[in-house]
């Protein structure tokens, strides 16, 4: 339930926030799209800060979940960043506050499967459990702001009331979450700092250690790209509908409706697809169904025939391409702190929540500030009832090359994907060997072969050896 906040709040701001910031705030979009910089350049404090905490802090309420009850009431923030006749500042203000507040609930929300279960057909059940969750809400955060701009007298209290309403409903589902979750047991101390200047370069040494594996570059890869071509198609979706393919809100709406419904009846495809052939497989699908998508509506025109129908079939397309998109990569981030702790010997589920959202925050924010830039070099005229001819060919290449070339960067990362369902079997099995005080050097071949591919160092860990039953 948790992802009612988490995909819910990226839906809202991915579809929504830029065409607020230009269409109804009367920001340019070179100073809209600065604000997302910005914004992720201080994630790159607090994310991976916060997954430090949660992997080092002791309560009696675990180290995970007591930030549930913290974060809850805070997530009410959500509701000012939609108000409009403010300035620069205030935009900018609001937005550093509820990324302050997405962070505090969303890293540890997101290392409760690896700490709840270690069974692979398990987590892969948790990750489609909660993005059904998470495409329902994805749902209503389409196709709810439609239907209150359709029936609000100005733009600028729809968005007001878009913004109460999905603050309230980001706010409920905490409790339960806290409720009816659980954390592994009997953890080590954590290391003793001394001092904030150790306690700093510990945090960052850690971040950089993260991408020593292997199997964590790769999935960075496909996790990026995958999401950020995402990110860059539902931000600029309104303003190729209306615009380039100049059909109206009404229909635009219906066709993001329709598109986020998909969306959600693909979770429980592309989850028995995860099962059944592997994560990498299944992406490799996902990430075929987007460059499908973008080829598609790279054909429709204002005069093309039957354009509804064909637009409302490319939304279908794009809405399956998107479940299996935002679904994998998070299944993936389940298996990544098994693979670490074959490396490390620790466990550091938070460390690696925090680096995959710091990378996904600073790549979107990079993504969206170029687009911003590129649709100002072309032209673009904030609030315009039409644009140059210049204009919307910037906007059309922005709209359909940026995502399509990042898919590419999405789809080479699968075929270098190499943690399959036997793979990881064996890993826990060689695991559950080290932790029982076996030496590296005592594997089996084949224990050595997969812990060595996945991790891409050679298995022989001292932090094992020390640990090794005398």
């Amino acid at each position: 339930m948790g992802d009612i906040f988490g995909s819910g709040a990226m839906t809202i701001t991915g579809l929504w926030l830029l065409y607020f910031y230009i269409e109804v705030a009367g920001l340019s979009p070179a100073a809209a799209a600065s604000i997302f910089a910005i914004g992720k350049i201080w994630d790159g404090i607090t994310d991976p800060v916060m997954g430090y905490i949660t992997d080092n802090v002791r309560t009696r309420w675990g180290r995970r979940r007591i930030f549930f009850i913290l974060g809850a009431p805070l997530s009410l923030t959500f509701a000012l960043m939609w108000l409009s006749g403010f300035g620069y500042v205030w935009y900018m203000g609001t937005y550093l506050v509820f990324n302050t507040v997405f962070t505090l609930l969303m890293v540890p929300y997101d290392t409760l499967p690896a700490e709840m279960t270690s069974r692979y057909d398990i987590r892969s059940k948790m990750s489609g459990a909660r993005m059904l969750f998470a495409q329902a809400t994805a749902f209503l955060a389409a196709l709810i702001p439609g239907q209150i701009i359709a029936h609000t007298a100005t733009k600028a209290q729809a968005f007001m009331w878009i913004g109460i309403v999905f603050a309230v409903l980001f706010a409920l589902p905490w409790f339960f979450v806290w409720r009816g979750t659980w954390e592994r047991e009997n953890l080590p101390p954590p290391p003793v700092e001394k001092g904030m200047l150790k306690t700093v370069i510990s945090l960052y040494r850690e971040m950089a250690t993260t991408f020593r594996l292997k199997t964590f570059r790769v999935h960075i890869m496909m996790y990026v790209g995958g999401a950020v071509a995402l990110d860059i198609f539902g931000s600029l979706f309104m303003h190729f509908m209306a615009y380039v393919l100049q059909v109206s809100t009404s229909l635009a709406s219906q066709a993001m409706s329709l598109m986020t419904l998909f969306q959600f009846f693909a979770i429980p495809l592309f989850t028995w697809l995860c099962i059944r052939i592997g994560n990498g497989h299944a992406y490799k699908c996902a990430i075929g169904m987007i460059l499908l998508s973008l080829i598609w509506f790279s054909q429709l025109s204002p005069t093309a025939p039957q354009l509804t129908l064909f637009l409302l079939a490319g939304a279908v397309m794009m809405g399956i391409a998107r479940g299996g998109t935002y679904l994998i990569p998070w299944n993936i981030y389940n298996f990544l702190p098994d693979v670490d702790e074959a490396l490390t010997g620790v466990r550091r589920e938070g460390i690696y929540a925090g680096v995959m959202m710091l990378t996904r925050k600073l790549s979107q924010a990079l993504a969206l500030f170029v687009v911003g830039l590129a649709l100002e070099a072309f032209g673009f005229t904030k609030g315009a009832a039409s644009q140059s001819a210049q204009a919307l060919q910037g906007l059309w290449l922005v709209f359909l090359i940026g995502p399509g070339l990042l898919a590419i960067l999405a789809l080479t990362g699968a075929f270098r994907f190499r943690l399959s369902r036997q793979r990881h079997a064996v890993l826990l099995s060689e695991l559950e060997r080290l932790r029982a005080g076996g030496l590296p050097e005592q594997a089996t071949a084949q224990a050595r072969e997969v812990v060595e591919t996945l991790t891409g160092h050679r298995h022989r860990n001292d932090n094992w050896r020390s640990k090794a039953t005398p």
